[in-house]
């Protein structure tokens, strides 16, 4: 009993490891975090600028990480993690750094489009996997998803600030800067694996990516990340430019986002809670698709009366929702796929993810204009789809009861 107990305590190897990945994500993510709420307001001061072509250069980046988070998934499983996120993070840099020189639309699509080829989400998770035991993974998984949300908190008070302060090419150099410690860190601080599975290096791309999208649940999920990319995209594209033209000052917009990171803070601890402790991912996913749709009911009567109010709640409840998926999905994906696809499993989940964050924002913009409707039609059909695929997932089987001292230790913060 003692000696099971010891093994749920985080190593000192163990401990360096989440510390140092979830310093990098948190670099990482805020980067991309702090763009997100202001670029499609910012990026109208662009030569060229059209709605069209901000939704394009908005989701430019959600198609390069999406077409390459399988490659880069699949070769970290062949190659190693370190040097694949070495890689990505180098190319991430040089898309911020055109980024902050570009001074049209065009070449801020051509930026944006180069940003996303530092994919390194999925090998991030797949090395945390690598440098941890099963018995402690499910912890190391939810620091590094902690240090996400701490930057998706910090991201959205500071970006209305940063965005009047330093201006889009500005923020742009900033995150460069910031991508350039993530970096350092990645290099001096991150373990290598002692030993990881590994597949023969005949195993094909399409091969493995065939292992992985045989498992139902991760179709399912996949789905899930599709929607919520679209939605995401679509939704902050498209609510800042409206807040602007209905007079509300860019400045000004934390005092929505604020309230908004709370609620969608609550929701996300209460269905995490719900989902690992009561073992009801079914029921919290469903929950969380309501909310969606609610959403877009709400964006739609603001569109029709023409009304902000409508805009608000439209921002709360989408973001409400999304939250109820973000601390689930990588768990369920983890738990549905075997320790030697990981990493492609990982990446099968973050191309949906991202390919639905390009289609979200270039649909948006090519819509938001003439053709509102016709845009919550096609989210509403993804969403039921989302819903009806969702009434057939099986939670995943209750892990066996855990010792008194199990859950004491659990409990153990680990020592800086």
């Amino acid at each position: 009993m003692v000696e099971s107990a010891k093994t749920s305590i985080f190593t000192t190897s163990e401990k360096k490891s989440i510390y140092s990945l979830s310093g990098i994500l948190f670099f990482r993510m805020f980067s991309l975090f702090l763009l997100l709420p202001v670029f499609s307001v910012l990026a109208m001061d662009l030569s060229g600028a059209t709605p069209f072509l901000i939704g394009v250069a908005f989701g430019a980046y959600g198609l390069t990480q999406g077409l390459l988070q399988l490659p880069f998934g699949m070769w970290s499983d062949k190659v190693g993690r370190k040097k694949v996120i070495v890689i990505g993070l180098t190319l991430f840099i040089a898309g911020n750094v055109l980024g902050a020189f570009a001074d049209s639309i065009h070449w801020m699509i051509v930026a944006r489009f180069l940003q996303g080829t530092g994919a390194i989400s999925s090998t991030v998770f797949a090395l945390i996997a690598d440098l941890t035991r099963p018995e402690v993974r499910t912890r190391a998984n939810a620091a590094l998803g902690a240090s996400i949300g701490i930057a998706f908190a910090f991201a959205f008070g500071a970006a209305p600030f940063f965005g009047e302060w330093l201006g889009l090419q500005g923020m742009f150099m900033m995150i460069a800067l910031l991508s350039m410690t993530s970096l350092v860190l990645v290099i001096t601080t991150v373990p290598n694996p002692e030993s990881r599975p590994t597949l023969p290096q005949k195993t094909s791309f399409w091969n493995m990516v065939k292992i992985v999208w045989n498992v139902p649940t991760l179709r399912t999920i996949s789905w899930g990340g599709f929607v919520c990319g679209a939605g995401l995209s679509s939704t902050f594209f498209l609510i800042p430019m409206i807040l602007v033209q209905h007079g509300y000052e860019r400045a000004e917009m934390w005092k929505i986002y604020l309230p908004m990171m709370l609620a969608g803070a609550v929701a996300m601890i209460l269905a995490a809670i719900f989902a690992e402790v009561r073992n009801r991912f079914r029921e919290v996913m469903l929950f969380g698709i309501v909310l969606l749709f609610i959403s877009l009911i709400a964006m739609g009567i603001g569109q029709e009366q023409d009304r902000l109010l409508w805009f608000v709640v439209a921002l709360f409840f989408f973001f409400m929702g999304f939250n109820v998926f973000e601390p689930i999905f990588p768990s369920l994906v983890t738990r549905s796929s075997t320790e030697e696809t990981k990493g492609t499993a990982m990446g099968v989940y973050n191309f949906a993810q991202f390919i639905g964050h390009f289609f979200g924002a270039t649909v948006a913009g090519a819509l938001y204009v003439d053709n509102f409707f016709i845009f919550l039609l096609l989210l509403a059909l993804a969403e039921i789809w989302f819903f009806y695929l969702t009434l057939s997932f099986p939670n995943p089987e209750k892990r066996k009861a855990k010792t008194e001292e199990q859950r004491i230790s659990e409990t153990i913060i680990p020592e800086a």
